[in-house]
Parts: C-alpha cells; structure tokens; sequence
C-alpha cells in the first residue's frame, strides 16, 4: 500500500492509482480505478452536491496491500479520506463523527468560517490541535515531483487518534496555536486594496484572516506563499456573481481551481510576486463591479 502526491496534473497521469482523494486538478478529475473521492467540481457527481468530502465520506473503501492512493495535495481533508483507506485508524466512529464534520465545512467553506459553524469547542480545540501538529510534522512536499507520502499519513492518523481521544498535551499546543493567529495577522499584512487584503507567508495559511491589523474587516484575501509560491484567492462571504474559481482559471488557465469561495493557482507552478499584486488588483476591480 502506497499513498503518493501529484502536484500537477501531468505527473498525476503518469501513475495508475487505486483510489484518488481530491485528485482534482482545475476541472480535470483524475479517476481511481477502484474509487474516485472528489467533490470540488461545480455539478456532477464530483460536486459538493453530490459526494461527501473525503474525510466524512463513508463509501471510501478499504485499500487493502499493493494498492497505491493518490492525492494532489495534502490537507486534514485529504489525509481523512487516505486514512479511510488505509483502515488503521480508530478515528471515524462514535464521538468523532462531529469532529468529521467540522473538517469537511473547514474543506468546503475556509478555515475562517470555523467559529460560524455551530461546533462545539471540543471539536474546535480538536482541530486546531491538529492544525498546531501538522505545522510542525507535515513535510513541504516538492511542486514539480511525486512524494511519497504513506509515513506522513500514518502519523497523521496516530496523532489525529491520541488528539481526538483526549491528549491534553496536544490540546495544550492547539490552544497556542489559536492565540498565535492574532501575531501571524499583523506578520503577513503587506497591504489593502479596496476590500481586498493582500497578505505575504512563508508557508502558513493565511486565507481565513479578513480582519487587517488595525480591526477593519474586509471581504477578500489574496496571499501569496513565497516558500512554496502558490497564489491563493479567498472571499469572506459569498458575494453573488463573483467566483474565485472562475477568477483564477481566468488569470491563470483550467488548471487553476478550487471552489466559489477559495481557489488558488495551478498546482506545480510557481507564481511570482507580480502575478500576486496582479491578482489583488483583479480582483479588488471585480469587487468594485459588484458594489
């Protein structure tokens, strides 16, 4: 059994994977030819209309040995949905289930929506217990190469087990993890356009921080990693008729993607420090069309 990322939609089509887990690259799907756990797409059966995320998806099914999973990218999401796979893990049952829940509308609607879902502080702590650990033990997997990522999901799975079954050491860390936002907020503010916040990482997620340093909320983000160079457009709330999916695949082609709400640049491309300012602009114009 193997679990291997494809940043790219290239490199994910020279493999011959068992079951896929988000393998979607811009509106290019790439199947399992066991089972497909996708659900970005805007209709049909890999919409979020039609399939659960990954992570609470229940008809996953077990990998068994020699099987190889594919991922495109690696996320709680997408590590939920391999480790469903796999079937090593006592972490889908009983009290866990609302924890699944949370992480799939984390997936679907941003992680700063996670104060807005109704979820009860235990699974909040869960998640940014989880979110504290991963900083620290999930590798950066290389943009332009398959990784193998089997070890990495399996302690994923153990830590995701000892988080949700009480580990107050790991709990401990979350709760400082949470409080560390308020100085990763000042750290990545670069500047605001309009509605539109654009914000510099190296590394972190910064797409849920819509709040600037000084208080004022505003409705969009654009950040650029520079550690890892991905481009990532995300909107506060939805504002009809604007897409971050269909802004993305219009700057930068099909292989962009990601949904209304967040979407980023293709997968194994590296953007630059003009296409993010580009995009900022872009977007902050089309935000203004909508006033």
């Amino acid at each position: 059994m193997k679990v291997i990322v494809a940043p790219s939609l290239a490199l994910a089509r020279s493999v011959h994977p068992a079951i896929t887990i988000e393998a979607e690259y811009g509106s290019v799907v790439v199947e399992g030819s066991r089972f497909t756990a996708a659900h970005h797409q805007p209709d049909g059966p890999y919409s979020r209309f039609a399939s659960p995320a990954p992570c609470n998806n229940i008809r996953i099914p077990p990998i068994g040995e020699g099987g190889t999973i594919l991922l495109s990218h690696v996320d709680l999401d997408s590590f939920g949905g391999a480790l469903r796979a796999i079937a090593e893990h006592d972490i889908f049952t009983g009290h866990t289930a609302s924890f699944w829940d949370l992480a799939e509308k984390v997936d679907l609607f941003g992680a700063h929506k996670v104060m807005t879902f109704g979820a009860s502080e235990e699974d909040i702590r869960a998640l940014y217990a989880y979110w504290a650990w991963a900083q620290q033990n999930v590798p950066r997997l290389a943009r332009d190469q398959i990784s193998d990522v089997t070890e990495v999901t399996l302690r994923v799975g153990d830590a995701l087990e000892q988080i949700l079954n009480g580990n107050e050491d790991l709990l401990t860390k979350g709760d400082a993890f949470r409080e560390a936002e308020t100085d990763l907020n000042r750290r990545t503010f670069v500047k605001k356009v309009g509605g539109v916040l654009g914000r510099q990482s190296e590394g972190e997620f910064v797409n849920h921080l819509y709040t600037s340093p000084d208080g004022e909320l505003c409705r969009a983000v654009v950040s650029w990693d520079q550690k890892g160079g991905a481009i990532t457009v995300s909107l506060a709330d939805p504002i009809p008729g604007v897409s971050c999916r269909q802004f993305v695949q219009d700057l930068w082609g099909p292989e962009a993607g990601g949904h209304d709400g967040i979407a980023g640049s293709p997968r194994g491309r590296r953007m630059t420090g003009v296409d993010w300012h580009h995009a900022i602009i872009r977007f902050s114009d089309l935000l203004g069309e909508m006033e």
